[in-house]
């Protein structure tokens, strides 16, 4: 469930094999999923409330244990400790499109489109920004957490596009950018304005037709048509 702590790059700046992980969240495989499975997925969603509503520093084993109705022993047999959890947890958010599969149909731009949709669905979800509040707001009490965030996040989080991107025709002006490079910057036009607003103001709503406009005039501005 939870990946080498370390991320190991290739020179174009994307994951290497071994820091790719499997799905984890619910498209992970389309048989039923296990009893184990269905548990684990059980104390994730707990953990995160968990955390969401006392703080990372505040929050126990015991508080997550008793929230998710198991002995902190069996808790432990899970994972050895709260940052293994909390970073499993962020790990379950991820976007799950898995290109190559039957789902990831259409052309390249398609499925650039698809991944982008799924990434601002779960980033500026009001459950996300939330977390990201309390990231934001414990990360001097709480370093690690951070620095957990920002792998999981930022590294493995973009997984997705970075693979999208190697399937589009790039403008010439981006051919020879770090694919990492372009998907970040892909990400921050599409993203970035939404996500800043909603963290800083609760009254901000979305506007989803914006947003899918800007997805799109995003990817005429990276991508030749096809």
């Amino acid at each position: 469930m939870v990946a080498p702590a370390s991320v190991r790059k290739n020179r174009d700046g994307t994951l290497s094999q071994a820091t790719r992980l499997p799905p984890a969240g619910p498209a992970a495989s389309s048989t039923s999923a296990s009893p184990s499975d269905e548990r684990t997925e059980h104390l994730l969603r707990v953990a995160k409330a968990t955390f969401t509503l006392k703080g990372f520093a505040a929050t126990t084993m015991d508080d997550i244990a008793g929230a998710a109705g198991m002995s902190k022993k069996t808790l432990y047999k899970m994972f050895a400790s709260k940052s293994e959890l909390f970073r499993a947890m962020l790990l379950r958010s991820l976007p799950q499109v898995r290109f190559g599969h039957a789902e990831a149909k259409g052309t390249p731009i398609d499925q650039l489109r698809l991944s982008l949709k799924r990434i601002v669905d779960i980033a500026l979800a009001p459950d996300e920004i939330a977390l990201h509040r309390l990231i934001i707001s414990e990360r001097l009490l709480s370093p690690d957490i951070a620095g957990i965030f920002a792998e999981v996040i930022f590294e493995l989080g973009a997984r997705d596009v970075v693979e999208a991107l190697k399937r589009v025709t790039l403008r010439s002006e981006l051919r020879d950018q770090p694919i990492k490079q372009v998907s970040e910057m892909l990400l921050g036009i599409v993203f970035a304005n939404d996500h800043f607003r909603l963290m800083a103001d609760n009254s901000y709503r979305l506007n989803r037709r914006m947003l899918n406009t800007r997805i799109e005039l995003a990817i005429a501005m990276f991508c030749k048509p096809a």
